[in-house]
């Protein structure tokens, strides 16, 4: 019978091996540092794998094998056509757990826009008849201004502030204080790449004309505290959103 010998890996193997090993190591680490410093919140992207291949110098495998182990420990979260995100601070304890704040709002802004309409569609119809009726003098004070400034931005990132800044001073109006944090998670998504990237390609100058009509009914009708019709025009609002939105 023919002895067998260990098989032997040539030098330049170990070199490229003891390489790529290095890499993953360093990309973990550096992902791990942006995280707990704060850089990178939770629910943020991560920048796309050709950009994060060449940052590094690592083969695309290497930092595919990375991504996995991050994924494993529940660092990050992969959305398929969507892109991964930040889910967790390692350095954090039970920061992994999904019932906690952290892990709800990492899924929050790990959302699509889509489901971000959804989830507004629901809500604010009828916050918003409540809010019309309870509002107070400084409230609607508050939502004029934000109308007002939303009318006088001059780019799409002004405008979604604003927009985002409208919207969340007048569900603040009814006095919910667990909607209002709730909505200010959801406010966040409209921060992410993704959303912004959308934007930009779905608000044309026509569509921008047609909001700020929309929003000029809406607080009309929320001023004069006609709560059905406030209902009634957020709700048609909200809906062009989201048309505005599909593909």
């Amino acid at each position: 019978m023919v002895p067998r010998y260990p098989r032997r890996v040539p030098p330049q193997a170990k070199t490229t091996r003891a390489r790529a090993q290095r890499g993953r190591a360093s990309l973990i680490q550096h992902v791990k540092s942006r995280v707990h410093d704060g850089t990178w919140p939770l629910g943020y992207q991560l920048p796309a794998e050709r950009e994060l291949v060449s940052t590094f110098g690592v083969a695309r495998n290497t930092l595919r094998k990375a991504l996995d182990e991050l994924e494993r420990e529940g660092v990050i979260e992969r959305h398929v056509g969507r892109g991964t995100f930040i889910a967790r601070d390692p350095n954090v304890p039970g920061a992994a757990e999904p019932s906690t704040p952290q892990a709800l709002l990492a899924r929050i802004h790990g959302a699509s826009p889509v489901d971000v309409m959804e989830l507004r569609l629901i809500l604010e119809p009828q916050f918003v008849e409540i809010a019309a009726m309870r509002a107070t003098s400084r409230d609607r004070q508050q939502i004029a201004h934000c109308l007002r400034e939303s009318e006088n931005a001059t780019g799409v990132i002004e405008f979604e502030h604003w927009d985002g800044a409208l919207h969340q001073a007048i569900l603040a109006s009814a006095q919910n204080h667990l909607l209002v944090d709730l909505y200010e998670a959801v406010n966040g998504v409209r921060r992410q790449p993704e959303w912004e990237a959308l934007k930009r390609r779905a608000l044309t100058p026509e569509r921008l004309a047609k909001y700020r009509a929309q929003h000029r009914k809406l607080v009309k009708a929320f001023l004069a505290r006609d709560a059905v019709a406030a209902r009634a025009a957020v709700t048609e609002h909200l809906v062009e959103v989201r048309a505005g939105m599909s593909p």
